[in-house]
């Protein structure tokens, strides 16, 4: 009796050190590909695998005041937050939406393997991509013991542009102190700017 118990806790001990470390890839390449994706949220048409691009192409000047959203409220605009995920490893083309098409090489690179989702998310002062993958084969023994043995894994990582932040923090301070200062209301000068900006940025 004593064979067939040490032959059965061997084989879950295994079983458990391949969970852990398909768990520790998922996570690696999870956490990777996120902080490339963040790395090169400044330009589209970057090499994924490195961040270079060729000369002479760049993303539009306002990409961020409708593409972004990183203004819209300033102008009133409504942002679609849905918009700003993609799902792998079935990954519907981003089509012309600027951050989708600057999620799709991530979400390409992990459905090779792994399903889940990565997407943008924005707030007032903070910028991040998160990213969530697992794999979908499962070790039968240790499911059995605790419900699921998917590896699965969540990472996140911010996206930084100094230049790009100090850039868009100065045009929403000008524009604020010029429709202060305007005799019919802040609101008639911000919606005639917003869609001045608008028409620049399409």
């Amino acid at each position: 009796m004593l064979m067939p118990m040490l032959l059965i806790v061997t084989f879950l001990l295994l079983f458990y050190a391949l969970y852990t470390a398909q768990n520790a890839i998922v996570r690696y390449k999870a956490s990777v590909t996120t902080e490339r994706a963040a790395f090169n949220w400044g330009h589209a048409g970057s090499e994924f695998g490195t961040g270079a691009y060729a000369d002479g192409r760049y993303d539009g000047l306002y990409w961020r005041l409708t593409d972004d959203a990183l203004l819209q409220g300033l102008f009133g605009w409504q942002a679609d937050e849905s918009a700003d995920t993609l799902g792998y490893p079935d990954t519907e083309d981003p089509g012309e939406r600027l951050t989708l098409r600057k999620l799709y090489p991530a979400a390409e690179a992990l459905g090779t393997n792994w399903r889940g989702s990565i997407g943008y998310e924005r707030g007032a002062l903070s910028r991040e991509i998160r990213t969530s993958a697992a794999d979908p084969g499962e070790l039968s023994p240790l499911a059995s013991l605790r419900g699921s043995a998917v590896a699965s894994a969540e990472a996140s990582s911010p996206v930084t542009e100094p230049a790009e932040w100090l850039r868009t923090f100065d045009l929403a301070r000008y524009y604020t102190a010029r429709a202060a200062g305007q005799s019919g209301g802040s609101k008639p000068y911000l919606d005639k700017a917003g869609a001045i900006l608008s028409r620049k940025s399409g």
